[in-house]
């Protein structure tokens, strides 16, 4: 009996850790430590629905990206010219996304309201 609550006990906290990870993952990206004039909000939402739709595309894209990196992998030799061309437009297309949606949000933000988004920066990456 000891065992198995030990057993539970040691699981619970395994799963509150994950759970806290993927809470703690998202909750940065709402932007709500930052404070938004209406105006501001609207073009926010605008650039956040944008944003969205790119990293959606973006997810799409790496998996095609990823099955053909997969196929070079099972060839008899691989071709790391192939590889690494594949890697630089993923890689290109990931901070093409995240340059337009930080130009785009840059333009709307007072000087204050920068120095506060940059304290989550790096929650806006696209990977």
């Amino acid at each position: 009996m000891k065992y198995i609550l030990i057993l539970l006990i040691t699981m619970s906290t395994l799963f509150a850790k994950d759970f806290e990870h993927h809470s703690e993952k998202h909750m940065h990206k709402e932007l709500s430590h930052i404070n938004f004039s209406k105006p501001q909000k609207k073009e926010l939402k605008e650039i956040l629905k944008n944003f969205r739709f790119d990293l959606h595309e973006f997810r799409e894209y790496k998996e095609e990206i990823e099955e053909k990196r997969k196929t070079l992998f099972t060839k008899d030799e691989l071709d790391l010219q192939e590889l690494g061309k594949l890697n630089n437009q993923l890689d290109l297309k990931a901070r093409t996304i995240e340059n337009n949606f930080l130009t785009k949000v840059h333009a709307i933000l007072t000087p204050k309201q920068r120095e506060e988004f940059i304290h989550y920066f790096d929650d806006w990456e696209v990977k």
